[in-house]
């Protein structure tokens, strides 16, 4: 092959990727990176969404946020979101792929039932749990009932010492399965031959999980932990649509409060500070996620 040739192939080969690459790139620029910054922009104005005016403020949506304590109730509340997800159902999604890697009877179908709600919607998630908290004869408390705990039934969405308890429960339902997957999948790649090498050397199942097993794990819960962190800061769906953050903004979150803000008192600056705020601390959060499964890329490809 002559040098033209060669080099005719190499342009050919670099418009082909342009054009791939250019769509998708286009994508990224329009729908996030010019978001983001129209969204930055806004933030700086006081704007009711529908006067062709915008009045310029600086940073007083931010001062008024800081001073907010609504804002800081909704914040501490994200944060209490956090840490659920970090904990509650990374810890069952493990527990329950331990459980089922060790041949339990009827594996598929247990796999089915635990992993069917994390592909259901949020918001039929939330029409389900909304019937079984039902105070007068929702499913929980007829099961109460039924039992002879009647005693033990509750508002469970009216309360507001309770409500968030309540939501967490039916988020722990919808999202163990995504965390289950992820460690099934991370049981099924750990080499058996370590495994049967430490029970030789007279290891006890627990010495075999903590020592040989989880640390085997360490990408699979960097996953699931990673995922889940931004799962809490972005967490919308199933508030708003079983107790649109109430009682009295008992529950509400950043994200529910930004909804509020921009379609209820048409505030769009301030609704658009909170909606950089929740930018930054998602990104914060998932920054060193990428920067370890960058690394472990690195690592892998050396």
């Amino acid at each position: 092959m002559t040098t033209n040739s060669r080099g005719s192939l190499k342009r050919e080969k670099t418009v082909t990727f342009a054009i791939f690459l250019a769509l998708p790139l286009i994508f990224f620029l329009t729908a996030y990176v010019y978001a983001v910054g129209y969204t930055g922009w806004l933030s700086l104005h006081s704007w009711d969404g529908l006067s062709p005016h915008w009045d310029w403020v600086g940073m007083d949506n931010y001062q008024d946020l800081m001073g907010s304590s609504r804002f800081w109730h909704s914040l501490v509340n994200n944060l209490q979101w956090l840490v659920f997800y970090l904990i509650c159902p990374t810890v069952l999604g493990l527990a329950l792929a331990v459980l089922v890697d060790g041949k339990l009877k009827g594996e598929g179908i247990m796999k089915t039932l635990i992993f069917l709600p994390y592909i259901i919607t949020p918001v039929a998630v939330a029409a389900v749990w909304r019937w079984i908290y039902m105070p007068a004869d929702g499913l929980l408390t007829s099961a109460l009932e039924g039992v002879g705990l009647g005693g033990l039934a509750q508002n469970w969405l009216g309360d507001a010492g309770i409500v968030n308890g309540a939501l967490m429960f039916a988020a722990l339902w919808s999202a163990t399965g995504f965390a289950f997957l992820v460690f099934f999948s991370g049981l099924r790649s750990v080499p058996v031959e370590t495994i049967e090498a430490a029970r030789i050397d007279g290891a006890s199942s627990w010495v075999i999980f903590w020592r040989v097993v989880l640390p085997q794990l360490w990408p699979s819960t960097v996953l699931v932990l990673g995922l889940f962190g931004i799962e809490a800061m972005r967490i919308f769906d199933l508030i708003w649509s079983m107790t649109n953050g109430g009682p009295a903004r008992a529950s509400e979150v950043l994200a529910t409060q930004l909804y509020d803000v921009a379609f209820t008192t048409f505030q769009m600056g301030e609704a658009s500070a909170i909606g950089i705020v929740q930018l930054l601390l998602a990104a914060a959060l998932i920054l060193p996620y990428i920067i370890y499964i960058t690394s472990h890329v690195e690592e892998q490809s050396e």
